[in-house]
């Protein structure tokens, strides 16, 4: 069984032609939603966290939340949708038109949590701006999942000053009771990240495109091991679209061999490099279990 716990829906429509020709990066095409879904079971997935990703403020895009919710709507039993919003305005003010969006997607459509991508909004996580939204997600008991790490691509995209640790766990300090999840293990901050996972039990990440760098995962997933948070890893394969990315044109075969790689390459990689290896317990925590006990999944 399998659980992902981050992957993104999209309507083109919704997009900025020039914004992204600026970037020099390809306009993405709709998201087929039956053939991920047949993607996703193919590769043995019971349930997928979808979410859209807001980028207006800066880059004068979005994914649509309309197509999130269409989504949920057509798969209630398969999807669980995190609301994505712009946190501040064009100004930087607090953005009060999104707070009441999200929390209606919470109470009236059952949305799981909180999409937060501060890189691309170019606000930071600890903007005094940003704390109603924390306050209601810890009032509504849901999480609130972040993009705080670096972006591989252009440096334009996603500046590295709104992705440093530090202002995480400025939040991390404020809200205690916060149910947090970062992205992709917050690279290129791992252990910045570990530590903060060891200090808050609220505190959960996921694996996302980070498995054409399978050393590199291996490594760290051991030091997850040492500082006793490899319970609240989580797979995820960050679906965007087909041939971009680390996507080939066959998004369900990826998605089998990540899936495949959690399960035996993990372990190849650390008997051949020492590292101590990992429980059938722990493999299964991070491909299904701890992504259920976060979302209450049976």
């Amino acid at each position: 069984m399998v659980i992902d716990s981050h992957l993104h829906v999209l309507k083109q429509e919704n997009f900025d032609r020039t914004s992204f020709e600026s970037l020099g990066l390809p306009f993405p095409e709709d998201t087929p939603i039956e053939r991920l879904v047949d993607w996703l079971k193919g590769a043995g997935v019971k349930r997928a966290v979808i979410m859209g990703q807001d980028m207006t403020r800066i880059w004068n895009s979005s994914c649509g939340e309309e197509y999130v919710l269409e989504c949920v709507r057509r798969y209630p039993d398969f999807f669980l949708a995190l609301t994505s919003v712009e946190p501040v305005d064009t100004y930087g003010r607090f953005n009060k038109t999104a707070l009441v969006y999200f929390e209606k997607t919470v109470r009236k459509n059952g949305f799981s949590g909180l999409l937060l991508t501060p890189p691309y909004g170019r606000f930071c996580s600890d903007d005094p701006a940003v704390y109603p939204f924390y306050e209601k997600a810890v009032e509504l008991n849901v999480v609130v999942q972040f993009h705080h790490c670096a972006q591989l691509g252009p440096v334009a995209l996603a500046p590295l000053k709104y992705a440093n640790p530090v202002s995480l766990n400025n939040v991390l300090v404020d809200f205690p009771d916060l149910k947090v999840v970062v992205e992709h293990l917050n690279y290129p901050w791992y252990e910045e990240l570990f530590f903060m996972m060891a200090s808050d039990p609220n505190v959960y990440a996921d694996i996302a495109m980070t498995y054409d760098r399978p050393n590199i995962l291996t490594w760290n997933l051991v030091k997850a091991k040492e500082f006793g948070v490899i319970d609240r890893i989580m797979y995820a394969s960050d679906y965007w679209v087909a041939s971009q990315g680390v996507f080939s044109k066959d998004p369900g075969g990826d998605m089998k061999k990540w899936i495949s790689f959690v399960k035996t390459g993990l372990n190849e990689i650390a008997e051949k490099s020492g590292w101590p290896t990992f429980s059938k317990e722990e493999i299964d925590g991070i491909l299904y279990k701890n992504a259920a006990r976060l979302y209450s999944l049976d």
